[in-house]
């Protein structure tokens, strides 16, 4: 806040003022000095309601990923270019195992591709990260490809914001998210994809688990918009995020990511299920095909 010092002269003050200027600066009385005051320092700002909702939603995020077990979903990615104004689009499913850190497992399969002339397509490749490493199947090509994310013993969770290969947020760490992104309460991004989360009914006063009672004209959802601090690593490429959530459960239920050059990244999670355990078509998605007489592309990390 900028402070604006105004200085008021009365009628008689104004008047010796101008008399003052025929008199030698030496024969001035110090009374007929007219000293402007110091600036006052900015005040700073209160905390707004806002500002309470973010703090509590951070906390039960961390929280969230400190108790979590396992998590799926049904998942349709988009993915908008710009410069050519194209849209792909893929669908399939997403599988997490383990809370926050370097044992986390997740399985990605898409079941389907829609590429940017809108015919659609059976995509059957699966990606799987275990163990610091990310594993690409395409069993169409017959090739793997095996990419090292993290060295050996070192803690990397690939769900982390601004971090890790997968926009799907998951039980960050507060002081991670606050200290590379500025975090406020934002709103439901204005794309057609998310339009059937605009239709979402809301469940009048059950309480969010972040303290936030739903009532019955509420949206039962909550909308967290990061943006990248500067000097960090994601403000390079990333201009702001917005993460979706369920105002009782925290579960994600989308994600929009915008780039410095317009392009946009947009996952729609669907059924999202927490701490219920995982079927065997689940531990299936995590579990690497068989690759014998595969290609197999390994890519460790350099040091």
């Amino acid at each position: 806040m900028i402070s604006l010092i105004l200085l008021y002269i009365s009628g008689a003050s104004m008047f010796g003022l101008l008399a003052c200027q025929s008199v030698p600066p030496a024969s001035r009385s110090v009374h007929e000095i007219v000293a402007a005051p110091a600036p006052a320092p900015a005040p700073t700002p209160a905390p707004t309601n806002d500002d309470a909702t973010v703090e509590k939603l951070l906390d039960a995020m961390e929280e969230q990923g400190r108790t979590m077990k396992d998590f799926t979903a049904s998942a349709t990615m988009e993915k908008f270019e710009a410069l050519t104004d194209e849209r792909e689009v893929r669908r399939g499913r997403v599988v997490v195992l383990g809370p926050t850190g370097k044992d986390r497992e997740i399985g990605i399969v898409f079941d389907e591709l829609i590429d940017s002339t809108g015919r659609g397509s059976t995509d059957a490749r699966r990606f799987v990260f275990c163990g610091g490493w990310m594993s690409e199947f395409d069993p169409t090509k017959k090739q793997a490809i095996r990419r090292q994310l993290a060295l050996e013993g070192e803690s990397f969770d690939p769900l982390r914001v601004g971090d890790g290969p997968f926009p799907v947020p998951l039980g960050q760490p507060k002081k991670d998210v606050v200290r590379d992104f500025i975090v406020s309460m934002g709103t439901l991004p204005d794309a057609a994809f998310f339009r059937s989360l605009a239709k979402v009914p809301p469940e009048a006063g059950s309480a969010g688990a972040a303290g936030v009672t739903v009532s019955a004209t509420e949206s039962p959802l909550v909308i967290l918009r990061l943006v990248p601090r500067v000097g960090t690593k994601m403000a390079r490429d990333t201009a702001a995020m917005s993460i979706i959530l369920d105002r009782t459960s925290l579960i994600p239920r989308g994600v929009e990511v915008e780039a410095v050059n317009g392009d946009k990244t947009r996952v729609l999670l669907r059924d999202g299920r927490l701490n219920v355990g995982l079927d065997d078509a689940a531990r299936a998605i995590l579990s690497p095909p068989s690759t014998d007489g595969w290609k197999i592309d390994t890519r460790p990390l350099n040091p």
